[in-house]
């Protein structure tokens, strides 16, 4: 499938302008950590880009249901994939995740209170 010319740049303004607007939330959301991962962090852009994260915060929702917090207060004009993790569960993981600690060292931390 070809690009349009001129779309590749255009995909990586729309995710660059809706990543400030995330930064400038983040400090308000409750999180300890965050870490950019993906085409942002590769430069690799295509039309499927989104923003990846890596969240650490103190919460008492399942795994599963905790990404929603933030799908709702992002409300974010690209998409916006969220792995939430406690404090505890980042530590562990990095340890028992490959995939885990290969994004982490790869990432980019854009949050750390």
């Amino acid at each position: 499938m070809s690009v349009r010319v001129g779309f590749t740049q255009f995909r990586k303004e729309m995710l660059e302008q809706e990543l400030a607007n995330i930064e400038a939330m983040l400090p308000t959301l409750g999180v300890e950590k965050v870490i950019l991962t993906g085409d942002l962090v590769s430069g690799r852009y295509s039309p499927d880009s989104r923003i990846d994260l890596i969240i650490v915060q103190n919460t008492e929702y399942t795994y599963g249901r905790r990404a929603d917090f933030f799908s709702w207060h992002f409300n974010s004009a690209v998409a916006v994939d969220a792995q939430v993790y406690t404090p505890e569960e980042f530590e562990t993981c990095q340890e028992t995740l490959p995939a885990l600690r290969h994004a982490i060292q790869r990432g980019r931390v854009i949050y750390d209170a």
